[in-house]
């Protein structure tokens, strides 16, 4: 996996740097052009699972019933940038900024006097009658990428490209779990991520007719960054703590970008002006990790309840830009 994710990563930088193919664009293209998107994306992550709502039976230790999930709300974010195409042979220089930060809260109440249960461990004699859950993730990410562009038929043009990406991104989760009395625990697995490295990929353009096109583009990139995660967790009060543990280390993130819909551009003496609503889809691989280590023993394993989640990033992005 690692292998085929550095040919990817790297292997184009060479394809498009040293390419014989011609950039046949019309040397008349206006060089400059800004640009912003609105984003309205859903989250999805794995290794929410905070809550089975039943057990097989009274007294016994198996499961059943619904697992209840921690899961984020659509959210809306930005992505500003400038691209500046250069008198050599179509070469581009292409910066952007994004932030998105998608939440959501909830709430599970034991109404019809089940056994609920949580996926995290719970004091001896716990009967969990209510559970809350708030969960947060802030994302800032940014790109300088540099471009070539080519035209591969009258009606297509390609960008291809290759730069540096950049990416702080946070999780903040907090569970609290209530039983029949006046007993509480509260569980916060958190982490952050912040690195950047190499991105790769390309753009499109088909023009159809009367102004409208088929945009897209596909990039994958490799980062590498530190990542820290806290598993805290405390009894009643908060400085009652039954568990305050933390990782640093460093690692390489690998993020897939994908990006397909129309688009409609209408050309002016000075300005051509573009907008798109297109179906855009971002996944990271081993970034997302939670922390389940609640110490249960001298037989416990607190590793083996550390998981590490797919995280995915999804939705419409709606763009408009200026070119002169």
């Amino acid at each position: 996996m690692k292998k085929i994710v550095f040919y990817f990563t790297f292997f184009p930088i060479f394809i498009f740097a040293f390419s014989n193919i011609e950039s046949n664009i019309d040397k008349q293209t206006k060089r400059f052009f800004v640009y912003s998107d609105l984003l309205f994306w859903k989250t999805f992550e794995e290794g929410g699972d905070y809550v089975y709502d039943d057990r097989i039976n009274i007294g016994s230790s198996g499961l059943s019933g619904d697992i209840k999930r921690a899961t984020y709300n659509w959210q809306v974010g930005f992505r500003v940038g400038f691209q500046y195409m250069f008198n050599y042979d179509r070469w581009q220089l292409d910066g952007q900024y994004g932030r998105i930060s998608p939440d959501d809260s909830q709430e599970i109440l034991n109404a019809e006097n089940k056994q609920m249960s949580s996926t995290f461990a719970l004091p001896s004699n716990f009967s969990l009658q209510r559970a809350t859950s708030k969960i947060r993730i802030s994302a800032d990410f940014a790109n300088l990428l540099l471009k070539r562009r080519f035209q591969a038929s009258d009606t297509i043009k390609l960008d291809i490209g290759s730069g540096l990406s950049l990416i702080w991104i946070k999780r903040d989760w907090e569970m609290r779990f209530f039983d029949d009395g006046a007993n509480t625990r509260t569980i916060i697995p958190s982490w952050h991520f912040k690195g950047g490295g190499i991105k790769t990929g390309l753009d499109f353009d088909w023009a159809l007719k009367h102004g409208f096109n088929w945009s897209g583009k596909s990039f994958i990139a490799t980062m590498f960054g530190n990542f820290d995660t806290w598993m805290i967790a405390y009894d009643n009060q908060e400085n009652n703590k039954v568990e305050n543990s933390h990782l640093d280390d460093f690692r390489i993130v690998t993020n897939i970008q994908f990006l397909l819909g129309p688009s409609w551009q209408k050309d002016f003496s000075n300005a051509t002006f573009k907008i798109f609503a297109n179906y855009e889809m971002n996944v990271w691989f081993n970034l997302s990790q939670t922390n389940r280590s609640l110490y249960q023993g001298p037989t416990s394993n607190p590793q083996s309840r550390i998981t590490n989640n797919i995280l995915q990033m999804h939705g419409v992005t709606l763009n408009a830009s200026i070119n002169f």
